[in-house]
């Protein structure tokens, strides 16, 4: 009897499929690319992201790519998804740059505005109270105000330094997450983010292969939110994603998350965000994988 667990040998002759999907991420020269690998729980998708890395490795230090595995169901209810991706890639980047001995600067700059990036989700949303330290009660215009500052992108350590007075606590939640003192808007900082990223891998000479996983077991919020973060570095030169998911269940939560829209537009999220489709339509068949760009 075999074990549901992922492994990297080949007991279900999927190493042809994940033999084509590293050639598509070959072929595209350092292109983004993005790859589904669908199926329904059971079939093996963890197991082809493992035989996927296994055939674009090369077993030496200076290899041209660089993978990152991310299991966003491991995160759910101790982090968010979007700003762990985030910080997962470039804590990964940083190690290789040390490694390399190159390229070292810029994954500093990098992580500065990855750490920016998340003080910012400690003071938006309906959890800002929370991650403020603010009683529920009392303080709750205040923690309101700081909100509209951050959605308005006129954040910056001095409100967040106002707020620490309120409350005795905010200093110490955000201490090492900003340091600037000039106002920073998100957009302006999420354009500079996607540039940090492609110039650190444009230094180090490598791609970054993102393998997504479990996707489908999360919660729609979860589901969304790593999407999101995807999203946010699609599209960027020397990157490649490989998403293992069901795809059903993914519409399931774009669907429970965006309330009200269409089938065609449900359906049409998660096709913007794959260039190339691989379903597998049992244990034993997959389907070849078939490969296009969004429109």
């Amino acid at each position: 009897m075999w074990t549901d667990n992922e492994t990297a040998q080949d007991f279900l002759n999927f190493r042809s499929v994940a033999a084509t999907v590293a050639e598509i991420i070959e072929q595209a020269q350092s292109r983004p690319i993005s790859i589904g690998v669908s199926g329904a729980w059971g079939v093996g998708k963890s197991s082809m992201i493992k035989l996927i890395r296994s055939e674009l490795e090369d077993g030496t230090a200076e290899s041209k790519y660089i993978f990152v595995e991310f299991n966003a169901w491991l995160y759910q209810g101790y982090d968010d998804a979007r700003a762990a991706l985030i910080e997962v890639v470039a804590s990964t980047l940083a190690k290789v740059a040390e490694e390399r001995k190159t390229g070292i600067e810029q994954t500093k700059d990098l992580l500065g505005r990855v750490n920016w990036f998340r003080a910012v989700k400690l003071v938006a949303g309906s959890a800002a109270s929370m991650a403020l330290g603010l009683p529920p009660t009392g303080l709750l215009g205040e923690v309101l105000e700081l909100g509209k500052h951050v959605l308005a992108g006129q954040i910056d350590q001095d409100k967040l330094d106002s707020a620490g007075e309120i409350t005795g606590e905010v200093g110490k939640s955000t201490e090492g997450l900003i340091n600037a003192k000039k106002v920073r808007s998100p957009p302006k900082e999420i354009e500079a983010l996607r540039k940090s990223f492609e110039s650190v891998l444009e230094k180090l000479g490598v791609t970054l292969v993102v393998l997504i996983d479990d996707l489908d077991r999360c919660l729609p919020e979860t589901t969304i939110s790593t999407l999101e973060a995807i999203r946010l570095l699609l599209f960027l030169k020397h990157t490649a994603f490989v998403i293992a998911a069901d795809d059903q269940m993914i519409k399931h939560a774009v669907k429970r998350h965006f309330q009200g829209v269409e089938d065609d537009l449900v359906t049409n999220y998660f096709d913007k965000l794959i260039h190339a489709m691989c379903n597998f339509q049992n244990e034993t068949k997959p389907s070849r994988c078939r490969q296009g760009r969004p429109s």
